[in-house]
């Protein structure tokens, strides 16, 4: 058995545990900006086929404790690193540093570098070079207080990157952070999911994807595992194809997601068509104010402009304004969902809120927060 540490955006940590659970036996442990358990080969293939919200996948090889600064390149030059790294492959390095031992991780980054390729050339004659951007062993290093736990990325890009985007939308929401704001809504995947400004159209898409159990890794390319030399591609071809046998169609699921820009829509047509969900998602252009709701319960999720990529030009308390309006005029009886990087545009929303959740995008601080509308209440 090996220990992994799956990362994910702070404030999914629950969430994270909760979604892989049912594809681990071992104890899964929280932690800050992830989640710890032990597992096998197979364990490391599920995880980084079907988590929806987690980032990265990482792989711990080794753990020691450092008592000075300079024991550093000797711990590290003394760990056997032929065994992972290759003379003719690419390596990357990246390091958190929690500790008063190191204040600067681009240093601590090229010591450990050091020590590598020094440990290497001594063993083979040759040194294998660093790739920052397509490395085939990408190593993350972490020193918290005394102790250094060094991991190998077994995912390679990260998980939220799934492979049906043709294009990038300049203020696209991270597809891990969409699938644990549904995930937190507990939207009950048969009731109405809208999205009334879905931009290129991750929340629905990543809710069609929950709600028709489909295994948010199979349309990736390539995951870092497939260079490691214990690859085993029979296994993985086995966990794919089940994958694909899990997948069942619901057509009674209404999930919308409409936006006021011609261009969006198009971008979530063409992502949905990748998937092969574009019959189990109705986009549409359309402006909030003339959306005309198609049942009496659901749940609605939007993620409007902050005003730092997207919506620099408008009045986004009049636009929050008028958020607050569309929902409590026309959602009646729906689990209503803002999640925003802007806290102060929020307060233009003029409804009570019932819950608020902290999370980060990227490194906005941000918050998923909660409108349950119910009927009178504004009258």
């Amino acid at each position: 058995m090996n220990k992994y540490f799956l990362t994910c955006p702070r404030g999914l940590e629950e969430v994270t545990k909760t979604q892989i659970s049912s594809y681990i036996n071992e104890p899964i442990n929280v932690d800050k900006g992830g989640v710890h358990f032990s597992g096998n080969l197979k364990d490391m293939y599920t995880i980084n086929l079907h988590s929806r919200t987690g980032m990265r996948l990482l792989k711990n090889i080794f753990s020691f404790n450092l008592q000075q600064p300079q024991d550093l390149y000797k711990s590290i030059y003394n760990l056997d690193w032929v065994k992972f790294i290759d003379v003719s492959k690419t390596f990357s390095i990246k390091t958190k540093l929690k500790s008063n031992l190191f204040n600067n991780a681009s240093s601590v980054s090229l010591k450990i570098k050091d020590a590598i390729v020094d440990n290497i050339r001594k063993k083979k004659g040759k040194r294998p070079f660093i790739n920052k951007k397509n490395p085939d062993v990408g190593l993350h290093i972490f020193i918290i207080n005394k102790t250094v736990k060094i991991y190998l990325n077994t995912t390679g890009i990260p998980l939220h990157k799934r492979g049906y985007r043709s294009k990038i939308h300049k203020a696209a929401l991270n597809e891990s952070i969409a699938s644990g704001i549904i995930l937190l809504s507990n939207w009950n995947k048969e009731d109405t999911f809208y999205d009334i400004m879905c931009g290129s159209g991750t929340l629905p898409i990543e809710a069609s994807m929950i709600a028709n159990r489909i295994a948010p890794g199979l349309f990736r390319n390539n995951f870092a595992f497939q260079k490691f030399d214990n690859y085993n591609k029979s296994l993985w071809r086995k966990l794919i194809d089940n994958a694909k046998n899990n997948i069942i169609f619901n057509p009674n699921i209404n999930i919308l997601g409409s936006d006021i820009i011609k261009d969006n829509i198009q971008l979530s047509i063409n992502s949905s068509k990748k998937i092969g969900i574009e019959s189990y998602i109705k986009f549409k252009v359309l402006n909030m104010n003339d959306i005309s709701v198609v049942d009496s319960k659901g749940t609605l999720i939007i993620n409007p402009p902050y005003g730092n990529r997207v919506g620099k030009n408008i009045n986004l308390n009049e636009l929050y304004k008028n958020i607050g309006d569309v929902f409590k005029k026309k959602f009646i009886g729906y689990d209503t969902y803002i999640f925003s990087g802007n806290l102060e545009a929020v307060k233009s929303v003029g409804l009570r809120s019932k819950k608020r959740i902290i999370l980060k995008n990227g490194t906005l601080d941000c918050r998923l927060i909660y409108y349950p509308i119910s009927s009178g209440k504004f009258n």
